[in-house]
């Protein structure tokens, strides 16, 4: 079942995050000194950008390792890969799609959200409308 229109615009407390969770040294003592360096960053932030999937796809059991080690209020936001915004321009990106969602939806509860960012000088949004609403509606099949 889908939320309502009031159920998605409820105020919520907002997130607070980095695009990755690199610990620069001039900052560490204000860390966690134990775990991984997620782990650490988590101590102090509540959300966090994945920016590498943009580049290269991830295992699966990297995404699920990933939100097993971050508190259960910990957010992710998943950057969609090139291939699909840049290289297919949103078009024909039906498969791409299913496999990118089979990985980061690895995350479970802990998926935030999916962001895009868009190739300057292409007419995405009518593309990224439809793109969207398939997936929302949990088919990512290309149209005929």
């Amino acid at each position: 079942m889908r939320p309502s229109s009031a159920d998605r615009l409820a105020p919520a407390a907002p997130l607070i995050g980095t695009a990755g969770w690199s610990v620069p040294r001039t900052v560490a003592h204000r860390f966690s000194p134990d775990g991984s360096v997620l782990r650490r960053y988590a101590s102090r932030f509540r959300a966090v950008e994945i920016n590498s999937s943009f580049y290269r796809p991830h295992r699966p059991a990297t995404y699920a390792r990933w939100a097993e080690s971050v508190p259960d209020d910990f957010r992710f936001s998943v950057k969609i890969p090139k291939a699909i915004s840049h290289e297919l321009k949103l078009t024909r990106s039906g498969a791409p799609l299913d496999a990118f969602l089979a990985e980061a939806t690895c995350l479970g509860p802990k998926l935030g959200c999916l962001l895009i960012q868009p190739h300057q000088g292409t007419s995405w949004i009518a593309r990224w409308r439809s793109a969207s609403s398939r997936c929302c509606e949990g088919n990512t099949t290309d149209p005929p």
